[in-house]
């Protein structure tokens, strides 16, 4: 017993030893640095000998303006008659629009893809309950990926070549988070927005729906925002700060925050539910409809939340239990250990019975609930049939069939992918 002691002790010992030291030599190496992301500024740091041999500035910084820099083909960014893009060379070009006229968008992508379209007149708020129509095809968590997006429509025939609507009367549903880590956000926002009047003309629907990134985004919260999309916000906008800058991109001074600003969180279609993140115990508990759900969230779009006490808003806008981030039908251990590392004393890691979902449904006179937020490796069921998860790590090229989405045709579930494959979903 006393050799397993002296033993224990010395493997502890020079574990601790190891991890100091492996800590000091990449730091040494490969720098520190603590920083100020809503400000964008190096609060301290180290660069790290590493930035010897790269552009980096080599040495200690304080409270030093981190530097970011426009990156190809970007926008339209529309401010009622004012266009700016940043063109080619990486340069804002800022021109005097009728909005009468058709408007251009390039795609920065290999083949330049590119379309027109007309803006609105006027931003009519939507509504958030719709009959179930003989077909509907949802995906969500296209993240600024418009390769994906784009073969995606095209091969499961909802829109040609020349992006003219061809699914009839048919419904696309996007279950948020179309925003963060892609290269072309607003050429995929501008697809959505020209494809909704085209739906509307031949009898269809296109159902645009927030999540989580959507409504960061709106107000300001860069955590996930590619450097080069804070970068046109603050030469637009002439804010320093990028949460204040990016914040102003997305105001309802610009065309698509007037947009996204008309948009629900949370929409039943038939008997199935569409939310990006999910629902649980407590927003019944609340009594909430989806009506109220609705009303709550975009009276805070482009606001962080603030105190409220009022229990209703506390639910919606929580981060942890309100719709569009609330992951408690996919808890699992991962999101468990990330929870409690991040907010030890506050996070949840209940996942609910199938009774207390059954109660969700109840609430709400639904069968289902298709949610997104959580990334699964396929288009999947859960909870007896009665949840559809739909974020996948889509292809990033355009025809992959990694890119997936959900179909509901004459009232049977599917899963179709990026090459226009209909499977039945696997029960």
């Amino acid at each position: 017993m006393k050799s397993f002691k002296l033993s224990f002790k010395k493997i502890f010992k020079w574990s601790i030893v190891s991890v100091i030291t492996y800590w000091i030599l990449t730091t040494i190496i490969f720098g520190h640095t603590k920083f100020d992301s809503e400000k964008g500024e190096i609060i301290y740091g180290w660069s790290g000998f590493d930035a010897l041999f790269t552009d980096e500035d080599f040495g200690f910084s304080r409270n030093r303006e981190w530097k970011t820099q426009l990156d190809g083909i970007d926008g339209p960014y529309i401010f009622d008659e004012i266009k700016f893009t940043v063109n080619s060379e990486n340069r804002i070009v800022q021109n005097k629009i009728d909005r009468n006229n058709p408007l251009k968008v390039v795609v920065n992508n290999k083949d330049k893809d590119e379309f027109q379209l007309v803006l609105k007149k006027e931003h009519q708020q939507e509504i958030d309950n719709y009959d179930l129509p003989s077909k509907l095809i949802s995906i969500s968590d296209i993240e600024g990926n418009f390769n994906a997006f784009y073969s995606f429509l095209l091969n499961n025939k909802v829109i040609d070549e020349n992006y003219n609507w061809t699914y009839d009367n048919g419904h696309l549903v996007l279950n948020g988070d179309f925003f963060d880590r892609g290269e072309n956000v607003n050429q995929v926002l501008w697809l959505i927005y020209m494809l909704e009047e085209k739906a509307e003309e031949q009898g269809g629907k296109v159902h645009f729906i927030n999540g989580n990134h959507e409504i960061m985004n709106l107000y300001g919260d860069v955590s996930y925002t590619k450097e080069k999309y804070i970068e046109v916000a603050k030469q637009i906008s002439n804010e320093k700060h990028w949460d204040t800058a990016s914040k102003f991109l997305y105001s309802n001074n610009s065309e698509l925050g007037k947009w996204l600003r008309s948009k629900n969180v949370i929409e039943k279609i038939g008997t199935y539910i569409f939310v990006h993140g999910g629902i649980n115990a407590k927003i019944i508990n609340e009594k909430l409809s989806i009506s109220e759900i609705n009303k709550i969230s975009k009276k805070y779009y482009g606001k962080r939340k603030l105190g409220s006490e009022n229990s209703k808003e506390n639910v919606v806008l929580s981060p942890y239990f309100g719709p569009y981030w609330d992951r408690s039908l996919s808890m699992d251990l991962m999101y468990k250990v990330a929870f409690l590392f991040n907010d030890p004393l506050n996070a949840p890691t209940h996942k609910p019975s199938q009774t207390e979902l059954d109660d969700v449904l109840m609430f709400y006179n639904s069968q289902k609930i298709v949610i997104g937020h959580s990334v699964v490796n396929e288009v999947t069921y859960d909870y007896n049939n009665k949840v559809i998860k739909i974020d996948v790590k889509h292809g990033l090229n355009k025809n992959s069939e990694n890119t997936q989405g959900l179909l509901i045709e004459n009232g049977i579930e599917y899963i179709v992918n990026g090459l226009g494959v209909k499977m039945k979903l696997k029960i």
